[in-house]
C-alpha cells in the first residue's frame, strides 16, 4: 500500500467509527423515545382513571353536602315536634287533673325517646360531615396525583423533543460518515 492509500484507509476507519458511534447514539435516543411514548400511554390511562375516580368522589361529596343541608330542616322539625309535644302535654295534664289518678307528664314520657332520636340524627349528620371531609381529602389527593402525572408527561415530551434532535443529529453524522467511507474506500484500492 502506498502512503496515500494508508492515509485513505485510516480516514476510512475513522469515518467508520464515527458512523458506528453515531448509530449507537441514534439507537439509544430512539429507544428512549419509545420508552417515553409507552410511559405517556400509561400516564394518560392513569390520569383518565384518576379523573373518573375524582368525578365519582365529587358526585358523592355533592350528595352528602345536599343531605347535610337538610340537617337544619330536621332540627326545625324536631323543635316543632317538641313544641307540639309540650302543648299536648299541657293539655293531657289538664285532662288528667279532671279525672281520677295522677296523669303522667308526656314530655317526661317521651323525653328519653326524643333525646335518643335526636342523638341518632345528630350522630348520622356528624358521620356525614366526617365522610365529606374524608372525601374532600381524597379529591385533593387525586388532584395532586393528576398534577404529578401531567408534569411527568410534560417533562417526557420535552425530553422526547430533545432526543428527536439528538437522533436527527446522529443521522446527519451517519450520512456524512457513509459519504466519507465511500470516498476513502475508492481511494484505498486505486
Amino acid at each position: 500500500m502506498t502512503p496515500e492509500q494508508i492515509k485513505h484507509q485510516e480516514e476510512y476507519y475513522r469515518a467508520k467509527r464515527n458512523y458506528e458511534n453515531a448509530s449507537i447514539e441514534k439507537r439509544r435516543a430512539e429507544n428512549e423515545i419509545i420508552r417515553i411514548r409507552n410511559r405517556r400511554t400509561q400516564i394518560i390511562n392513569k390520569v383518565n382513571a384518576l379523573n373518573s375516580e375524582k368525578r365519582r368522589n365529587e358526585t358523592s361529596l355533592a350528595e352528602i353536602n345536599k343531605t347535610s343541608a337538610r340537617n337544619n330542616d330536621i332540627d326545625v322539625g324536631i323543635k316543632d315536634g317538641e313544641s307540639k309535644l309540650s302543648t299536648a302535654a299541657a293539655g293531657f295534664l289538664a285532662i288528667g287533673e279532671s279525672s281520677v289518678g295522677n296523669p303522667q307528664n308526656l314530655v317526661d314520657v317521651f323525653d328519653d325517646k326524643n333525646r335518643i332520636s335526636k342523638a341518632a340524627i345528630n350522630g348520622a349528620f356528624e358521620q356525614m360531615k366526617r365522610a365529606a371531609t374524608s372525601i374532600s381529602r381524597k379529591i385533593e389527593e387525586l388532584i395532586s396525583a393528576i398534577r404529578r402525572l401531567e408534569t411527568e408527561m410534560e417533562e417526557g415530551q420535552r425530553r422526547e423533543h430533545s432526543l428527536s434532535y439528538v437522533a436527527s443529529q446522529q443521522q446527519r453524522i451517519m450520512n456524512n460518515a457513509s459519504i466519507e467511507m465511500a470516498y476513502h474506500k475508492r481511494h484505498m484500492t486505486a
